[in-house]
């Protein structure tokens, strides 16, 4: 098979609505970036994508949640015109690092891919958004414009496809780590300056966090239901609140954040009893749980009692870890300890988290319940 080429691999220009002006900085960012992300994906390098919700943060711009809850969206589409030298410079860069990526670093891309499809998907839907947009009317100043609310629903559905496509993304190159991990057995190395603040306690030395694969030992408990018994422990903590240090009157206190002691606790009360390098850490925890291949391989694939892991920061570093209770209309609800409603201590609280937002680092399935020498499983 050929190489593919970069030009084959860019999407079509995407439509600039009549009426949409001040639209079309920002549709040809997210055109660029999405772009980049298939090049960066064919190359076998999708991990060093650009994350446009961290583009957007940096600039102040509105975001996920901004759009999901507008308290004006006129102000809100004023905000990202006053802003259209830094998005013309966005999709100027872009442009420059997708010439970067030489023909012969794409090497047999095969367009069958999963991810590949998927993306083009959320084009496609993307394109009919921008190409369905109806005509613009004629305003008291003699420009042509589209309502306000037809003009906001193109900038939702801008955002949402470029936050779609991290999501796709960033499960893309979780997959190529994880088999790169089992072809030559390594696993990633978790930089000592990790700190408490993401999840757990600071570990003595790095070298603590870099488990072999097949290293980890487990006791199945309850080989009966640790699923369900999971959702039943996670449920029975609902409500509880934290006070002062982070201390909170339950059997997973550490006197630090606790969201991964909670998670640890819940599954060895569930029946699952796993020897994590260290149960209290959301880095450990996910590192061990890709080096056994723990993982699932795709987000969508999260099931009750499984394991959620999220980077709020995008910086690579997990950094919260919760429980999923169930998955309906592309949204996880999870019951998570050590999170918050934006009042009051935190605690362990029901969340929803949208399938899309693109900051789940993954999904950690249980272990096998079973194996040739009975319930007590040690790997």
């Amino acid at each position: 098979m050929s190489p593919t080429t970069v030009e084959k691999l860019e999407i079509d220009p995407l439509p600039r609505p009549w009426g949409a002006e001040r639209l079309h900085p920002l549709i040809g960012a997210v055109e660029e970036y999405i772009n980049r992300s298939i090049l960066l994906l064919a190359s076998g390098d999708p991990g060093s994508a650009p994350d446009f919700s961290e583009w957007v943060d940096s600039k102040g711009l509105p975001g996920d949640e901004d759009l999901d809850n507008p308290t004006n969206k006129s102000d809100m589409i004023d905000k990202y015109t006053a802003r259209e030298r830094d998005v013309t410079r966005l999709t100027t860069e872009l442009d420059r690092k997708n010439n970067d990526i030489k023909n012969s670093a794409v090497e047999a891309f095969d367009t069958s891919n999963a991810t590949y499809k998927e993306i083009t998907t959320i084009v496609d839907r993307l394109r009919a958004k921008l190409e369905d947009a109806p005509d613009p009317t004629r305003g008291e100043d003699g420009i042509y414009r589209l309502p306000i609310g037809v003009e906001f629903d193109l900038l939702v559905a801008l955002w949402n496809a470029a936050d779609q496509v991290d999501a796709e993304v960033e499960g893309a190159a979780s997959a190529m780590e994880a088999q790169a991990r089992q072809i030559d057995g390594s696993v990633p190395t978790v930089p000592a300056s990790y700190r408490t603040n993401v999840g757990g306690v600071v570990p003595v030395s790095a070298t603590a966090f870099q488990p072999s694969p097949g290293k980890v030992g487990y006791t199945i408990t309850n080989p009966n239901d640790p699923a369900g018994s999971t959702l039943e422990v996670a449920r029975s903590q609902l409500g509880l609140t934290e006070g002062s240090g982070n201390r909170v009157n339950a059997p997973y206190n550490i006197n630090d954040a606790w969201c991964a002691s909670f998670t640890s606790w819940v599954w060895d009360q569930a029946g699952y009893n796993v020897d994590w390098t260290n149960k209290n850490y959301v880095p450990a925890i996910w590192n061990d749980a890709v080096g056994e291949g723990w993982n699932r391989q795709s987000i969508n694939q999260a099931q009750p009692g499984d394991l959620i892991v999220f980077d709020w920061k995008s910086d690579g570093t997990p950094d919260h870890i919760g429980i999923v209770e169930s998955v309906s209309g592309g949204v996880i609800h999870t019951i998570e300890g050590n999170t918050g409603n934006g009042s009051g201590p935190d605690g362990v609280l029901r969340k929803e988290r949208p399938i899309s937002a693109g900051n789940i680092v993954g999904i950690i399935a249980p272990p096998p319940t079973k194996s040739p020498a009975g319930s007590e499983v040690r790997v």
